[in-house]
């Protein structure tokens, strides 16, 4: 006979918070990065190093345990264009007499194999972000001269094939798997301009219908069965809402997985309930600080910290992928790359994603928690739950009281680990439960993880 659940109310000087696992949300595939660009920097270094690099990325334990990533099949610039950022630039596979060049890419192909070997729950997509420069109207990689559809008419067909030999070619030479194949990258927005500094392509929703029927054909003609297109990693989930409804039964029904970035709009919900009425597996396909003011290290670990928990509580986002592990720009970094020492540096960012990705693995059940700064799940063996919490105020210390009756059984004890401006996933004395609660204190400018045993 279960034990009687006491009334759990909040001690003196706290906020109740009930946990309840009776009502699941999302379950999680895990966490993750783009390979691009940060991947194609690191593979050049040495193996030893880059692979102490790969390591903390995929290391569940003592690095980040990210376990997806988005391998970018480079378009490849015109060779007689020099103005993408260096590190931006990512080179194609196919010249324009049409023959396939498969030495090209070798950095970022030796961290995506470094990858395979070692990590476990391994989820792969490839991901265009333009179609090789003679593909083209503008003849440029990084977009059309007004911003608008860059893909030639009748160049359809080709970019499919493109896109869909890239992916049989990493099946077949390395027995690399991508679960899926995403052919555009904000397509909606309007800033893919030639002359730009890194690739893009813009497509009207009709021209991503097409798009996407026609790498689904191709997939299908070359036997890539394991393969399914991903559509359409809109900057706004706004427009990623509004342009999914608007394709037609056929082109949705060719969709296996709806990516969205979730740097801009609101309509969380709303696609969360589209993806539902389509039978869809929903992710979060890239973010990061895009257009925030940011100060330093920890103010751009606590943004990101709310980002997440805001997607997966709104969004309710299956997994949750980064944009970059390493870049010039701190704020978009979890770790600082030296090119001439060939290391790298974990920053704050690293300890925050550290603090929802080692206790938040995949196969995860999110479950509901009444506070809109924290998000719970279950692990996969039903056998721990795991509370993250953000604390954004720079001044106020928040006190609350764990309602945790719902859970079957309980541990005496929660593990507590905390990223601060003084901590980086420092982890911090057990707290005692008692009748199924337990009161926790949380500092300001804070991201604490805790973590309870379910016997």
């Amino acid at each position: 006979m279960d034990e009687v659940r006491p009334t759990i109310v909040a001690a003196p000087g706290t906020t109740l918070v009930k946990v309840d696992v009776d009502k699941p949300h999302q379950l999680f595939e895990g966490w993750g990065t783009s390979l691009c660009w940060w991947a194609h920097h690191v593979g050049g270094w040495s193996e030893a190093a880059r692979n102490k690099v790969v390591d903390a990325v995929v290391d569940p334990v003592a690095g980040l345990g990210y376990n997806i990533f988005r391998y970018n099949i480079g378009g490849g610039e015109n060779p007689s264009h020099e103005h993408m950022s260096e590190h931006r630039e990512m080179p194609g596979f196919q010249r324009e007499d049409g023959s396939f060049t498969w030495d090209s890419d070798a950095e970022q192909r030796a961290v995506l194999l470094r990858i395979a070997e070692q990590t476990n729950d391994l989820v792969l997509e490839a991901f265009s972000n333009s179609p090789p420069y003679f593909m083209t109207e503008s003849g440029c990689a990084s977009g059309s001269a007004s911003g608008r559809d860059n893909l030639k008419a009748d160049y359809y067909d080709d970019f499919a094939d493109y896109l869909s030999e890239v992916v049989l070619h990493y099946r077949d030479e390395y027995g690399v798997i991508f679960r899926t194949l995403e052919p555009l990258n904000e397509p909606y927005a309007d800033w893919w301009k030639s002359n730009g500094s890194q690739e893009g392509c813009h497509f009207d929703p009709a021209s991503q219908a097409l798009i996407i029927r026609q790498v689904a054909q191709s997939l299908a003609e070359k036997g890539l069965t394991d393969t399914v297109v991903s559509a359409s990693d809109e900057n706004s989930m706004d427009d990623a809402v509004r342009n999914l409804q608007g394709f037609d039964a056929e082109t949705q029904s060719l969709i296996g997985q709806l990516n969205v970035h979730s740097y801009a709009g609101t309509k969380r919900r709303e696609l969360r309930a589209l993806a539902d009425q389509l039978g869809k597996r929903l992710w979060q396909s890239e973010s990061g600080p895009l257009g925030q003011d940011i100060s330093d290290d920890l103010e751009a670990a606590l943004f990101m910290a709310g980002r997440i928990i805001q997607d997966l509580r709104e969004l309710e986002a299956e997994a949750w992928v980064d944009w970059q592990a390493g870049d010039p720009s701190r704020s978009w970094a979890s770790f600082t790359l030296n090119d001439s020492q060939q290391t790298f540096t974990p920053i704050k960012r690293f300890f925050m994603h550290a603090g929802f990705s080692r206790f938040i693995r995949p196969g995860a059940q999110l479950v509901d928690i009444d506070d809109s700064d924290m998000v719970a799940a279950v692990n996969k063996q039903g056998d721990a739950l795991s509370i993250v919490v953000r604390n954004g105020s720079p001044t106020e210390t928040r006190n609350y009281t764990l309602d945790l009756t719902s859970l079957r059984n309980i541990g005496q004890e929660m593990r507590v680990y905390r990223t601060s401006r003084e901590e980086d996933l420092a982890q911090l004395d057990v707290l005692s439960v008692e009748d199924w609660s337990v009161v926790v204190s949380v500092p300001p400018a804070s991201i604490t993880s805790y973590v309870v045993a379910i016997p």
